[in-house]
């Protein structure tokens, strides 16, 4: 129950913040814009609405968990108010997976709001909203999620810049892993490769839940890959939480 009473204090506070409608106000006209674009490119109207737009709620979404959520710790450490909340009868723990539940509940919102404004527009572009098309944006939930586990972990022991840039850049290793395992074992030596080899186990595979492609072109998926992701995400995020909660159970608070 705490840590449920935590993730609406924590969704309550990024509610507040203004950042929020600019993002969304943004997301909403960029993916307007789409619509209106489309006409250039004649018999791939409707493919540029449904890619422009699937990429605008990915990109928003990173964006937002990193420019909100890296500051938050901060702002609550700086105010007083983390250490008020420890001296209640409150865990470390605790703490922890309820910032991220709000955080997590936050994205979520955005997503679905920001989904909704994409499958408007690509009803009035004349095309049909399709299973590929949600299971896109439920694969975005997913890498929300893996990413504000990342963002967790990483401000349980650094300052909000490099936290942010931390994640971005575990971001986008995430989403070349494979490409850069794949270079490394043609071109580079055995120590490269073996370094490669454990930056690719070690980073999420963001590309999984990257399915804009199929999203766009009606391609198939493999039976039962919404399934194996699903529990990739969760399981990469349980680790990187239990990680974050290590760090901050050590952490001295001021």
């Amino acid at each position: 129950m705490r840590i449920i009473a935590l993730a609406k204090f924590t969704l309550k506070s990024y509610l507040q913040e203004k950042i929020l409608i600019v993002v969304m106000l943004f997301a909403a006209l960029l993916m307007l814009s789409s619509y209106v674009l489309s006409p250039l490119a004649v018999g791939a109207q409707q493919k540029i609405v449904v890619d422009i737009g699937l990429a605008a709620i990915s990109i928003f979404a990173v964006g937002l968990i990193v420019l909100l959520g890296a500051g938050s710790f901060h702002l609550e450490k700086e105010r007083g108010i983390l250490r008020a909340l420890l001296a209640k009868p409150i865990s470390r723990v605790e703490f922890v997976l309820g910032k991220y539940a709000g955080t997590v509940a936050m994205v979520s919102i955005v997503v679905l709001l920001m989904a909704s404004v994409h499958m408007l527009v690509v009803t009035l572009s004349g095309s049909e909203v399709t299973n590929k098309m949600l299971s896109a944006v439920y694969l975005t939930l997913l890498e929300g999620g893996v990413v504000t586990a990342l963002l967790t972990f990483f401000s349980a022991f650094t300052s909000p810049v490099l936290g942010s840039f931390f994640t971005i850049s575990c971001v986008v290793a995430g989403h070349f892993s494979s490409d850069l395992l794949t270079f490394a074992e043609r071109m580079g030596g055995t120590g490269t490769t073996v370094i490669a080899r454990g930056a690719y186990y070690l980073l999420p595979n963001l590309e999984l839940m990257n399915v804009r492609s199929e999203a766009v072109h009606g391609l198939p998926l493999p039976d039962g890959f919404i399934f194996s992701v699903t529990l990739y995400a969760v399981a990469y995020a349980a680790v990187v939480l239990y990680l974050a909660t290590l760090i901050f159970r050590a952490k001295e608070v001021s």
